[in-house]
């Protein structure tokens, strides 16, 4: 089963309280997501297997493996569309130990995972000095 990594430094991520907020540092769209979605984003950046992600969320939230293998299909193709995963070679065919723990907190009941894109800062967060900076004034386009 192949296994993936977060696509930095294009792409930094902070997951709070049960919310992943995902920023392109290209583009400037934002993602975010929710509950489950949160803990297999967390999971799946770590190199963790779909098949293992399945088993975590759903241990944590009480729910059959496979409801959340069926979710998590979409979730990954997602993922990988707008390139916040990539394929990962590092440790590849090794069994990770993950525990829930190391994934953030696990809120409120199980839902679908879903990924959430947001465009319309996109063309403020670019004009962000930290974003690009050159000898050129800010803001400059």
């Amino acid at each position: 089963m192949p296994r993936y990594r977060a696509n930095a430094p294009r792409f930094v991520d902070e997951s709070v309280d049960g919310e992943a907020l995902i920023m392109d540092m290209v583009t400037g769209t934002y993602y975010t997501c929710l509950g489950a979605s949160t803990v297999a984003w967390e999971a799946l950046k770590r190199g963790v297997d779909q098949h293992q992600v399945s088993s975590l969320v759903a241990s944590a939230y009480g729910v059959a493996a496979d409801d959340v293998e069926r979710d998590l299909e979409p979730f990954v193709a997602d993922l990988l569309k707008d390139e916040l995963l990539v394929p990962s070679t590092d440790g590849a065919g090794e069994a990770l130990a993950i525990q829930l723990d190391d994934l953030g907190d696990v809120t409120g009941p199980y839902e679908a995972m879903t990924l959430e894109r947001y465009t319309d800062l996109a063309d403020l967060i670019l004009l962000d000095p930290v974003h690009d900076v050159s000898g050129a004034a800010w803001p400059n386009q």
